[in-house]
């Protein structure tokens, strides 16, 4: 008779955890605030022995770096908005066409895109962000300008 409530206990327990567990939703990546505490997240995690072998097979897998066209600009791509981005698309002016070049990018953070010269250096920059805003600019000077500064 003990051992029924014993195991009649361990499976409320069981259930009431996993309830608990299911309701919690996973943060969102493009939040105010995510990237930072993320960040936090990763440096607080301890780092675990890897064997021995596993400096060879990285050394394997590692991506040779891709060599750019020479008619490639690097453009700086500041998210200066409160919400986050969700993608970028960039394209010659006047084509419709655009190509998406970044995912998703928290606010406050930048990166660098690489986008293909035309004759003139002029494209259409448009950018969808996790509150439904959109902005759009058009025959903006990539070549001369070098950055895309996205703001309220």
């Amino acid at each position: 008779m003990r051992f029924a409530g014993f195991v009649a206990a361990a499976f409320a327990t069981a259930l009431m955890t996993a309830a608990a567990l299911a309701q919690s939703a996973p943060a969102d990546p493009l939040a105010p605030g995510a990237a930072a505490e993320a960040a936090k997240d990763e440096a607080a995690k301890p780092t675990a022995e890897k064997p021995a072998s596993a400096p060879e097979k990285h050394r394997q897998e590692r991506a040779k770096p891709r060599h750019r066209e020479a008619g490639a600009v690097a453009v700086t791509v500041h998210n200066d908005r409160s919400v986050g981005m969700i993608e970028l698309r960039v394209g010659p002016t006047g084509e419709g066409n655009l190509k998406k070049v970044v995912g998703p990018l928290a606010f406050g953070r930048k990166t660098v895109i690489h986008v293909q010269k035309t004759k003139d250096c002029l494209f259409d920059i448009h950018a969808q962000f996790a509150d439904e805003a959109d902005t759009d600019q058009t025959s903006v000077d990539l070549c001369k300008d070098k950055a895309i500064n996205l703001t309220d």
